[in-house]
C-alpha cells in the first residue's frame, strides 16, 4: 500500500488561511501560537524525529489550520493512525474540509484539557508520536498540568513528544521540566523565525 497524499492548498486558500490565522492571533493573542502559520520548512522539521516505519498513532495537538498535519500526512504509512485535535472551530472545520475522509486520518474539534478522553474514546491506549503547535508554555498552568498528565499517560515506551516554539531557546529549561532529553532545531525560514523543541523520556 502506498502513503496518504495530502491535497495541496492552492495560493489562494494559503492566502485566505493566512488571513484567517492572523485576526485569530490579533483577537486572541497569546492563545494562538503565532502571528502566520508554520512555514513548510517548520512543519517538516517538526515531524523530523518521528520514525514513521515504526508508529502505530500519532497525535497533533493544536493543529491551526494544518500546516503540520499535511506535513503528517505526506509521511504518514497505512500501519498509522493519525489524529489531529483543533479547538478552534473555524481552523476545525478548515481541516475536516481539507483533509476528513483521508485513510487512517481523523480530525477532532476538541480541547486538550480532554485529550485522554478523546484517545479513550477510541480505543487508544498508546501514542508513539505527539507533535504539537500549541504555545505550551504561554498555556493557563492548570491547562498545562493536564495536558501533560495525558501525554504522560499516553506515550508509548520510547515514544516522543515536539512542539514549536517562536522564541528559540527561551523554554529549554521549561521542557526539561518534563522530558530528561530535549533537543532543538532552529528554523529560520518562518514568519518569525522559529524553532522545534524535541523531547525524549517524559518524567
Amino acid at each position: 500500500m502506498s502513503q496518504a497524499i495530502a491535497p495541496t492548498r492552492k495560493k489562494r486558500e494559503k492566502f485566505k488561511d493566512n488571513l484567517l490565522f492572523f485576526g485569530k492571533f490579533l483577537k486572541h493573542g497569546t492563545k494562538i501560537a503565532s502571528i502566520w502559520p508554520s512555514s513548510p520548512q517548520l512543519a517538516r522539521a517538526t515531524i523530523k524525529k518521528v520514525d514513521w516505519a515504526k508508529c502505530k498513532v500519532v497525535v497533533e495537538l493544536g493543529a491551526g489550520t494544518g500546516p503540520i498535519t499535511e506535513a503528517v500526512i505526506a509521511k504518514l504509512k497505512p500501519h498509522t493512525h493519525f489524529i489531529a485535535i483543533e479547538r478552534d472551530k473555524d481552523f476545525a472545520k478548515i481541516l475536516q474540509e481539507r483533509f476528513s475522509g483521508m485513510p487512517n486520518v481523523e480530525i477532532v474539534c476538541g480541547d486538550v484539557r480532554d485529550l485522554s478522553n478523546i484517545l479513550k474514546e477510541r480505543g487508544i491506549k498508546h501514542v508513539d508520536y505527539f507533535v504539537s503547535g500549541l504555545p505550551t508554555p504561554s498555556l493557563p498552568p492548570a491547562v498545562r498540568k493536564r495536558m501533560f498528565a495525558s501525554v504522560r499517560k499516553h506515550m508509548a515506551p520510547g515514544g516522543g513528544y515536539s512542539n514549536i516554539t517562536e522564541i528559540p531557546l527561551l523554554y529549554w529549561q521549561y521542557y526539561k521540566k518534563f522530558f530528561k532529553h530535549v533537543h532543538f532545531d532552529f528554523v529560520p525560514v518562518n514568519m518569525p523565525p522559529a524553532g522545534v523543541y524535541h523531547c525524549k523520556s517524559i518524567k
